[in-house]
């Protein structure tokens, strides 16, 4: 069980974290899977009961409310993605991070099952998505544009835009499947921070982040769907897998990052801050040497070699 001491160091980072994540993605996703663990977990204390009633509450009030085929999508994508996880706490003793993979493979794979059965259409989640994002996108340009004191909007602009929109309604799986992974990451670091009794592994700090090295098969199938052309059909899906993966492998390498600089002896949040702030200006590659770093990381684990002293 964490003790208080890292608890009440946590807590700045969680409620930062926590106003992160509702800002980018629905909170049903953290809400659900966070209730279920502490309703799971047999609160007795009296903190426990009230936190587990409000989140409990919360969750079910986000899954009651009628939405757009995105939304359903969204509350069943958090249910099942949640129980699994739930069950995966309770029972293994796998890592969160293993345990959130594993949801979020059973979730896709119940969605694979139940589009067909239930006579849902991908296209018509895509219409959505690309609809009503497009919608608040060009409402929101219009209204800077008339603050700035433009006439109407920049065709670039828009243009810019509208490509962002077709790409997040082409590529909403893999956003779903990001939303959700972080979502239960989130609920982990609060359920064993308010749970006094919480079952499972508890999260490893984030220099510590990795995965099965197999994941990089994930990658690599979905490369190979883009590069043959007789595969074409199936290239949005790799697509969405290449970002899954992708996204995880910048994370592995952002954590080797963490490792290195704690190991000679760690940076102040100023020297951190400057260069978060350096970063901004060159994401792109600063993303892709994350993804290479977390690679190498996977076939040679450099943070082992790097802690190992020689002989």
């Amino acid at each position: 069980m964490p003790s208080e001491r890292s608890r009440e160091r946590g807590l700045g980072r969680v409620a930062f974290a926590t106003l992160g994540f509702a800002a980018f993605a629905p909170v049903g996703l953290c809400a659900v899977p966070l209730g279920a663990l502490l309703l799971a977990s047999r609160p007795r204390h009296r903190s426990e009961i009230l936190a587990a009633a409000i989140v409990a509450a919360l969750a079910l009030v986000w899954l009651a409310q009628p939405g757009e085929p995105p939304d359903q999508l969204t509350r069943a994508v958090a249910v099942i993605g949640g129980a699994t996880f739930v069950l995966a706490t309770i029972y293994s003793r796998s890592t969160v991070t293993h345990r959130a993979l594993l949801a979020v493979t059973t979730a896709a794979t119940a969605m694979l099952v139940l589009f067909p059965l239930l006579g849902w259409s991908w296209d018509q989640v895509r219409w959505w998505v690309e609809h009503r994002t497009g919608f608040a996108v060009r409402l929101a340009l219009g209204h800077a544009t008339r603050a700035a004191g433009a006439g109407a909007p920049l065709p670039d602009l828009e243009r810019w835009f509208e490509s962002g929109v077709r790409f997040l309604a082409d590529q909403y799986a893999a956003v779903l499947a990001i939303q959700l992974l972080a979502g239960l990451g989130l609920a982990a670091a609060i359920y064993y921070r308010v749970c006094r009794s919480p079952a499972g592994v508890p999260p490893g700090r984030f220099r510590e982040f990795r995965f099965s090295e197999h994941l990089g098969w994930v990658g690599a199938v979905a490369l190979l769907v883009m590069l043959v052309p007789r595969l074409a059909a199936a290239k949005v899906a790799a697509i969405n897998l290449l970002l899954v993966s992708g996204l995880l492998y910048a994370v592995r390498g952002a954590a080797v990052t963490a490792f290195g600089i704690a190991l000679l002896g760690g940076a102040g949040c100023g020297t951190a801050a400057l260069f978060g702030l350096l970063a901004l200006f060159v994401l792109p590659a600063v993303v892709a040497g994350a993804i290479v770093l977390g690679v190498i990381d996977a076939g040679m684990d450099l943070r082992k070699r790097w802690a190992t002293p020689p002989a």
